[in-house]
């Protein structure tokens, strides 16, 4: 009996563990998707048939689309 309550207790601090790292790993998702948010939302461009982003690097020149 006594060798089967250590066993319960060693694993609820893995557990916690886990825990503590899905939690930050989601905290930290929601900081980036915030500085994407906040810092593309001068790229933002409203038309009639909704809304795109024209970043500047990610445009393609003239030169890159006339290659074969």
């Amino acid at each position: 009996m006594k060798s089967h309550a250590r066993r319960f207790y060693r694993g609820r601090g893995a557990g916690k563990v886990i825990a503590g790292i899905i939690i930050a790993l989601i905290v930290l998702a929601m900081i980036v998707y915030a500085a994407l948010f906040f810092g593309l939302r001068k790229y933002a461009v409203y038309t009639p048939e909704g809304v795109r982003l024209e970043v500047p690097w990610l445009q393609e020149t003239p030169e890159e689309a006339e290659t074969p």
